[in-house]
C-alpha cells in the first residue's frame, strides 16, 4: 500500500488563485502547478506561498508607463513586471485621466494638462429626444400655416377689392350705356 498526501488545488487559470478542493495523491507524486501542500486553514486565496482571505488590487502599466489594466490578485502575491500596488490617484486622493506611473518614485502622475482634463469635462450638448424634434417639426409645419394662412388672407382682401372696383366699374359702364 503507497503512502498518501492531502494536496489542496487551486484555480490557476486566475489569478486570484481561489481555493478548489482537497484531494489524496500519492506521496511520491510531482505537484501539479495548481496543487500546493500548504493547508488553506479556512483562507480561500493562494498567493503561491500561503492562503490568504483578502484580494488586492494589482495596477499595470504598459512598457511606457501609463496604465493599462488592474487585476486582483491575493495579498502578498508576487507582482509581475510592469505592476504596482499604488492606486492612480493624486495627491489629493482624486482619480487620474491619463495617469502614467513614475518607478524612481513610486508614484502616479497625471499626464494630461488641465486644459486637456477641462476640455474632457466640458458638457456634451443633449441630442434632442424623438418627442423633442417631433415637437420642433410640428411647430415649424404650424410656423409654415400660419404664414400661408397671413398670405391667403391677404389675397383675399385683395381679391375683394378687386371685385368691388370691377363692379363699380360695371356700374358706370351700365349708367353710361344708358344715358
Amino acid at each position: 500500500m503507497s503512502d498518501t498526501i492531502v494536496v489542496y488545488e487551486f484555480d490557476a487559470k486566475d489569478r486570484t488563485n481561489h481555493y478548489l478542493d482537497a484531494v489524496q495523491v500519492s506521496a511520491d507524486s510531482k505537484l501539479q502547478d495548481n496543487q500546493t501542500t500548504v493547508a488553506p486553514n479556512g483562507s480561500q486565496f493562494f498567493n503561491g506561498k500561503e492562503w490568504v482571505d483578502e484580494l488586492v488590487s494589482a495596477y499595470h502599466y504598459d512598457d511606457n508607463g501609463y496604465f493599462d489594466y488592474f487585476s486582483s490578485v491575493p495579498e502578498g502575491s508576487e507582482l509581475e513586471p510592469n505592476e504596482t500596488l499604488v492606486v492612480p490617484h493624486d495627491a489629493n486622493g482624486a482619480g487620474m485621466y491619463k495617469p502614467k506611473f513614475d518607478a524612481t518614485q513610486n508614484k502616479w502622475v497625471e499626464t494630461l494638462t488641465k486644459e486637456e482634463i477641462d476640455a474632457l469635462n466640458k458638457p456634451v450638448p443633449a441630442k434632442p429626444t424623438a418627442e423633442q424634434q417631433t415637437i420642433s417639426l410640428l411647430g415649424q409645419r404650424v410656423a409654415q400655416a400660419t404664414a400661408d394662412n397671413a398670405q391667403l388672407k391677404q389675397d383675399n382682401t385683395q381679391l375683394k377689392q378687386m371685385v368691388s372696383m370691377l363692379g363699380q366699374t360695371v356700374a358706370q359702364l351700365k349708367a353710361q350705356s344708358t344715358n
